[in-house]
């Protein structure tokens, strides 16, 4: 009998032109990939003399979406990237690949998606990331989640024998907090033995534009405003702690960097690593937390655009891949 979930797996491929499904030329590693299709229900109620008076039934258009989540990595993030903070990036770098990614664009890549549920293959076409978050803690897991917009779903088939590989992933603990003024280089001020755990989330706020051309999906999925926020945990006991809270009542912006990884060596001097850079300010503090029996603070952070930067939001991955959506 099949129809196992152990069955499953998802496989991606970048579209020439957005909706116009392309075989998948690259295997995922994600957990619990999962798509819907939820379109309205329509039941049509008319006046019959009783009370059983639904007639009719009919659906809307299609309203497709899906979500999986990866252990964080350099190498495993780059698809991810592309379909959620900035599309065609390439690389820099001869041996180690530098990629770059800056938020607040519209040139997202759009995918197509093979999902095999256990049971059956459906094709996802028009994908791009509604939403990103790397949530994290020192002595768990650190994890990157997608939430998935589609243009339509449907019946299909794998596209075989795409190259297995040894898949390369971050701890929780392989990660390093940097605070910095507004403006000024991310990454050059490390703050040591505060922060506890992380939550980042990073939206496109994307929309589903429907024309009348007697096709049952949308036609588009417009670029809404740029959303980016994360809650960091720190111990209260250090005199940073203390001194954020200042700042955040003096509504002081600043730079935060989240550094992951940086342990495994590609070539000489250069790491696998992920950086998240976050120009911003903070939006609250909560005093009155516990970890393992001591004191926290709870800070909440969303971003101001940094001309320095560029950007609302820049992540970086090291890694050794010349090309994404690749073997």
């Amino acid at each position: 009998m099949s129809g196992e979930t152990w069955r499953g797996t998802l496989q991606i491929a970048k579209e020439t032109v957005p909706g116009t499904p392309v075989p998948a030329t690259r295997r995922l590693y994600v957990r619990e990939p999962n798509f819907v299709d939820e379109p309205e229900a329509r039941f049509w109620k008319f006046a019959t003399t009783t009370r059983d008076n639904t007639r009719g039934m009919t659906l809307g258009p299609a309203v497709v979406s899906g979500q999986f989540s990866v252990p964080i990595s350099s190498d495993e993030i780059i698809e991810l990237l592309l379909l959620g903070v900035q599309g065609s990036v390439v690389p820099t770098g001869t041996t180690a690949k530098l990629w770059t990614f800056l938020s607040g664009g519209v040139d997202l890549d759009s995918a197509t998606f093979e999902w095999h549920d256990g049971a059956h293959v459906h094709v996802i076409d028009g994908c791009r990331v509604q939403q990103l978050r790397i949530a994290g803690s020192a002595n768990g897991e650190n994890l990157v989640t997608a939430d998935v917009y589609g243009l339509a779903i449907a019946d299909g088939t794998l596209t075989p024998a795409l190259a297995e590989r040894t898949p390369r992933f971050f701890e929780g603990w392989e990660t390093k907090l940097y605070i910095d003024n507004f403006g000024t280089t991310p990454g050059t001020t490390v703050v040591p033995g505060t922060l506890i755990n992380w939550d980042v989330t990073i939206g496109n706020n994307l929309g589903r534009k429907y024309t009348a051309d007697n096709v049952n999906e949308q036609n588009s999925m417009p670029f809404g405003e740029l959303a980016v926020e994360a809650t960091l945990m720190f111990e209260a006991a250090p005199a940073t702690s203390l001194a954020e809270y200042g700042i955040f009542k003096n509504a002081t912006k600043r730079v935060i960097r989240l550094e992951f990884g940086n342990n495994e060596v590609i070539a000489a001097t250069d790491h696998h690593f992920v950086t998240v850079d976050l120009p911003g300010a903070w939006s609250a503090a909560t005093l009155s937390g516990e970890d393992a029996g001591t004191r926290t603070y709870e800070f909440t952070y969303g971003y101001v655009y940094d001309p320095a930067l560029g950007a609302g939001c820049r992540v970086r991955a090291q890694n050794a891949r010349a090309t994404a959506y690749a073997a």
